[in-house]
């Protein structure tokens, strides 16, 4: 066998191995979403409002800035958000990538370097915080959910475990970054990898939440399909 052929073979059961893998990484996805939990959601059953927000790729949930149960400026002080002048009225909170988070502000700064190792190889996380003055609106891409006051709670907890924290108790915030003048950054535990996205992060927090969603959520659609 010539050398050509010898390349031109590796390069087709390269190219085998890699349609295998996606083809069995969609079915996956597509079996884990699927398959609905906490079927027994009740929206009229709860007493406080949240939402799912979803900007086609990357999932977070929103929660209101104020309860009985917790008031976020008190663990994530809008002080250190340059255009928060007056008293936010709703928080959105997510967990991914945080080399994707911070190289990508757009998808037209999106690197082939960037995507290979969010997708590949275990990497580290960062929390995305946006503070909003306003309540969401419904929409296709925005999905509200009523919950129950003892599954907040247990929500509350599980998003603040998500945080690095810092001795003082607060969220260790990574300096000078942000999208825009209502945004922040901060350190998270756990790493990102093909099993664990940003939207699985979110489909747990729903799972906990008792919200309806899927076994396993690794894109958007494993969480809007079900809301």
């Amino acid at each position: 066998m010539t050398f050509f052929n010898k390349t031109l073979s590796f390069i087709l059961l390269f190219l085998e191995v890699i349609l295998l893998f996606l083809s069995t990484y969609l079915t996956i996805a597509l079996i884990g979403a699927s398959f609905p939990i906490n079927t027994d959601y009740n929206p009229e059953n709860g007493e406080i409002e949240i939402f799912v927000t979803s900007n086609g790729i990357h999932t977070d949930v929103c929660l209101p800035v104020e309860t009985t149960l917790i008031k976020w400026t008190e663990f994530i002080d809008t002080k250190t958000f340059r255009g928060i002048k007056q008293s936010p009225k709703f928080i959105s909170i997510g967990w991914g990538d945080k080399g994707f988070f911070l190289d990508t502000p757009s998808w037209s700064d999106l690197k082939a370097s960037t995507a290979i190792n969010a997708a590949f190889l275990p990497s580290s996380t960062a929390m995305h915080v946006t503070y909003f003055l306003r309540k969401p609106i419904e929409n296709q891409s925005i999905k509200r959910c009523v919950i129950t006051k003892e599954k907040y709670t247990e929500l509350i907890g599980f998003i603040k475990q998500s945080f690095v924290i810092k001795p003082d108790m607060t969220p260790q915030l990574i300096p000078n970054v942000g999208y825009n003048s209502k945004d922040n950054f901060y350190e998270a535990k756990g790493s990102y990898y093909l099993f664990r996205t940003c939207n699985t992060w979110t489909n747990d927090a729903l799972t906990i939440a008792g919200v309806r969603t899927s076994a396993l959520a690794l894109f958007e659609n494993g969480i809007l399909r079900h809301l």
